[in-house]
């Protein structure tokens, strides 16, 4: 039986990024957030939390709980969710070249990374929740965990970064 070329987290990994990131470019894409030019400034209250949002969820949520759930060892699913997480940001940040304006931050940010950024606490809460939630650390538990203890996560992110800008 011959081997593969890539390892199985990389190659999960490599799974879930791509979905997160298309899923993200995409959504970013569609409320016009990736044009260049003058920075776009973010809409204050629910509804700049809402126009990031499934950006924030694809790569919050897709990045760790898919390899973490196929993951055949602890350290597979660690390091297969760290893959995605990051090459799935680096595709939105690469793909999004717009600017957006946080006013009341005073601070002007790439929409891509801006994104990424929301999206670390949402990514940490899964991988935490996985490891601390079930005895084993990878396998259908620990991502079914890993999903929810994100998604929460990603909604107080929201949540916030609606009430600050």
């Amino acid at each position: 039986m011959p081997r593969p070329l890539l390892p199985a987290w990389l190659r999960r990994g490599l799974e879930a990024a791509l979905v997160a990131a298309i899923v993200a470019i995409a959504s970013l894409w569609g409320d016009r957030l990736s044009a260049g030019g003058a920075p776009f400034p973010f809409p204050a209250g629910p509804a700049g939390a809402l126009q990031v949002a499934p950006a924030v969820l694809a790569l919050g949520v897709l990045t760790t709980a898919y390899p973490i759930a196929m993951a055949a060892t602890r350290s597979d699913a660690l390091m297969g969710a760290l893959a995605a997480y990051l090459v799935a940001c680096d595709l939105t940040i690469v793909f999004i070249g717009g600017h957006v304006s946080l006013e009341r931050l005073a601070a002007v940010l790439p929409v891509g990374a801006f994104v990424a950024l929301l999206a670390l606490g949402p990514t940490v809460a899964g991988v935490a929740g996985s490891q601390v939630g079930a005895s084993l650390g990878f396998g259908r538990r620990a991502g079914a965990i890993a999903a929810v203890a994100s998604a929460v996560a990603a909604v107080v992110v929201l949540t916030l970064i609606g009430l600050l800008v």
